[in-house]
């Protein structure tokens, strides 16, 4: 049953947060089921006046929570699968898959005969240096390690 007001202490020795209204009160676990681990969490969590003093071990739960929350949500059950999971497989490239490019070289726009008129551009004008990276080679490398002059600079899509 729900019911508008937080749950009692979670842990012997613990406060159970304000009543509704009150200083301090957090509106978020007012309107869930009375022993329901959100409630519980916000009782253990709270950090109204006279509890600031606790906040180290309420953190370290907290922590531990989400660690042991992620491990249960690891191991997925595929027996209600609606595809085989055998054919799943990792996609995208692995670590450093996406190479950057180095100190490309640049041709005037004018004989830049392999874009189109209307191609985008990511332009950059740095240490008086103008130049035009096509957002088609971006796309496929990403990051791209320049100098403006003697001045490095990483130019990222």
């Amino acid at each position: 049953t729900a019911a508008c007001m937080p749950s009692p202490s979670p842990l012997p020795g613990w406060s159970a947060p304000p009543i509704p209204g009150a200083r301090g009160w957090r509106s978020g676990a007012d309107c869930l089921p009375r022993d329901s681990l959100a409630v519980r969490l916000c009782a253990i969590l709270d950090l109204s006046e006279g509890q600031k003093r606790r906040w180290p071990m309420r953190w370290l739960i907290l922590m531990l929570l989400l660690v042991l929350s992620g491990v249960a949500l690891a191991a997925w059950d595929k027996r209600n699968a609606l595809i085989d999971t055998s054919r799943i497989v990792s996609g995208g490239p692995p670590k450093d898959g996406i190479p950057a490019l180095t100190d490309p070289e640049f041709i005037p726009g004018a004989r830049a005969s392999f874009m189109r008129p209307d191609e985008q551009v990511l332009g950059v004008v740095a240490n008086g240096v103008a130049k035009a990276y096509p957002t088609r080679i971006l796309s496929w490398h990403e990051l791209v390690n320049d100098r403006f002059g003697g001045l490095p600079v990483l130019v990222s899509w």
